[in-house]
């Protein structure tokens, strides 16, 4: 399991981005909650290329998320001749 090292180490540094940015705005004053924005702002991009990270590394069995979400093909759709609504 080292291929998924890298995405979870972005992720873990966007969450804590985010927590702190979260924790900035709320008790922060001044320059403090710009400095909360910035941080809630770079936690999202840093989540962001955590996803793109890891669905460029794909599965295993060599099958990708997005082909398991891929439309059905027309003969597996039900249709009303087969007794359903």
């Amino acid at each position: 399991m080292d291929y998924l090292r890298g995405p979870l180490y972005l992720d873990i540094a966007a969450k804590g981005l985010c927590l702190v940015g979260i924790l900035l705005m709320i008790f922060g004053q001044g320059g403090w909650f710009t400095a909360g924005v910035f941080a809630v702002a770079v936690g999202v991009l840093f989540g962001a290329w955590s996803l793109v990270a890891a669905r460029r590394m794909g599965s295993r069995s060599g099958r990708s998320g997005a082909a398991l979400l891929r439309a059905r093909p027309p003969e597996n759709d039900v249709r009303e001749d087969d007794g359903h609504p």
